[in-house]
């Protein structure tokens, strides 16, 4: 007997029985024969010529009649959700992405596993880029704190989660805890404890630490930054009582821990303004936007030169941020490829639509990179605000020397710092450089023309031009000076 389980699904391949939670779902004798397909080989990418072999092995059909059916199970497993458990994969075929368990393989197990690691999330959509880099930092990851950082929207979650994935097996039990989802309740010790608003006690901290005791335990810490301070006490707190405990965390910042090990987590690949590509698999951002595209608007699919070459700007304009990108893709029936380029020089009004059952903070791009905005304070906020002047490269003592006017030195150094560490601001890593990433830029330009941080230091008027957002005819390169500026000021004032 072979019964597959994946989500809340149970399939009986010999008895063509597919139950949701112990409910008959209904689909037809095509689409089950590509579920089994699909779901027999999870994570490989069958091609659409396989597919059809499987589910018309004798009769010659079009190939609109594939499309028809997958189209038909995802509404049956998911409800037609374009991040399904069937995603296409551009230019190759389809892959079944939910994580599959045989059962007559895994029963005797199952009582222990089902209570410690169903709890994680379901991740439908393939991951494309990250497959080495996961496979790396999963084999290397023990005992302890690791956190994952990077800015909103770069796929932390969904990479903790993959490698949460990958580890299960080496523990008696996973725990997974959003700490950006209040309105979600557990009944498991961490999560109250992290969940509590109260003043932790030592009760609910022992109380924490003891639920680990007698078994080997992952514990997955999502979207940290929220509650930074009372996670690093609790994950500090829990992991000096059990050495054996594996933490593995996700923040735009570093908990800041004594011994905690801190992994970047980078945007996808991006060709350079002159580089000429002819496969969508050459850069993984490119490839992302590509099989977005095919699940949202399969009759847009990127293909010929011309369409690489714009999906190569699409991915440029958006700085290789998943998010990003995938906001992007959902654009491009509406829009068109050409429009979408033309649309992202001003990509915060144009990345606005979203899964509506994303976190809000993901649903676009505005509301992502507010999640990070509250969280800074006055200071941070007005020298973001003065640092979108550039537009390239620059240092730390330029920046002070152009920017640094309103603020005290050690304010300047312990803001801008700040940035840093919460990932508005890019360090190069070498030659001491840093840069805005274009959408934090176009954000930043945003608040200080209107006055978002008027209650910060005051700045005195060194005679910039804020940039026209409807025409945008002015641009400012990093090297102006404060007398380069001010025939630009004399000259809107006479317009």
């Amino acid at each position: 007997m072979t019964i597959l389980r994946f989500d809340d699904l149970e399939m009986d391949i010999p008895a063509r029985s597919l139950k949701r939670s112990g409910c008959e779902v209904r689909i037809g004798s095509r689409a089950f024969d590509l579920l089994v397909a699909l779901a027999s080989k999870q994570g490989e990418i069958l091609s659409k010529a396989e597919l059809m072999e499987v589910a018309w092995p004798d009769t010659h059909v079009e190939e609109s009649s594939l499309r028809v059916n997958i189209v038909s199970l995802r509404k049956a497993l998911d409800g037609g959700n374009p991040y399904s458990m069937v995603e296409n994969v551009a230019g190759r075929g389809y892959t079944f992405t939910a994580q599959v368990t045989k059962v007559d393989e895994q029963r005797s197990a199952e009582a222990t596993v089902r209570g410690c690691w169903a709890s994680l999330p379901n991740a439908c959509a393939r991951l494309v880029g990250r497959e080495q880099l996961i496979s790396k930092w999963a084999d290397e990851i023990g005992a302890g704190i690791t956190t994952i950082v990077g800015p909103g929207g770069i796929g932390k979650t969904v990479v903790a989660l993959q490698m949460a994935r990958l580890l299960r097996d080496a523990y008696d039990c996973v725990q997974f805890v959003d700490m950006a989802d209040y309105a979600v309740s557990t009944s498991a010790p961490i999560a109250e404890v992290l969940k509590t608003e109260s003043m932790m006690s030592d009760a609910l901290l022992q109380m924490a630490a003891e639920s680990f005791i007698g078994r080997s335990a992952l514990l997955v810490l999502d979207g940290c930054e929220w509650s930074i301070d009372r996670v690093a006490l609790v994950a500090e707190y829990v992991a000096d009582r059990h050495p054996d405990l594996t933490i593995l965390a996700t923040s735009r910042e570093p908990l800041g821990i004594i011994g905690e090990n801190v992994l970047h987590l980078p945007g996808l690949a991006v060709p350079s303004a002159k580089q000429r590509i002819d496969d969508v698999a050459a850069f993984s951002a490119v490839e992302l936007f590509a099989e977005r595209v095919s699940m949202v608007a399969e009759e847009c699919a990127i293909a010929g030169p011309r369409g690489i070459a714009l999906a190569a700007e699409v991915v440029r304009k958006t700085d290789g941020n998943p998010l990003a990108i995938e906001l992007a893709a959902s654009r491009v029936a509406d829009l068109g490829l050409e429009n979408l380029v033309i649309s992202l020089d001003r990509p915060l009004r144009t990345l606005r639509r979203g899964n509506r059952t994303s976190h809000p903070r993901q649903q676009t791009l505005r509301a992502n990179i507010d999640w990070s905005y509250d969280l800074l304070d006055s200071n941070m906020k007005s020298l973001l605000g003065v640092l979108s002047v550039f537009d390239a490269d620059f240092t730390k003592d330029i920046a002070r020397e152009r920017c640094g006017y309103g603020f005290s030195r050690s304010d300047f150094e312990e803001a801008f710092d700040g940035l840093v560490v919460k990932s508005l601001i890019a360090g190069q890593h070498r030659g001491g450089t840093y840069t805005l990433p274009k959408l934090i830029r176009e954000y930043a330009l945003e608040k200080r023309a209107g006055g978002a941080v008027a209650n910060s230091p005051t700045l005195p008027d060194i005679g910039l031009v804020m940039p026209d957002f409807e025409n945008q005819r002015h641009q400012f390169p990093v090297t102006l000076s404060r007398a380069d500026l001010r025939p630009l000021a004399t000259e809107g004032k006479a317009a």
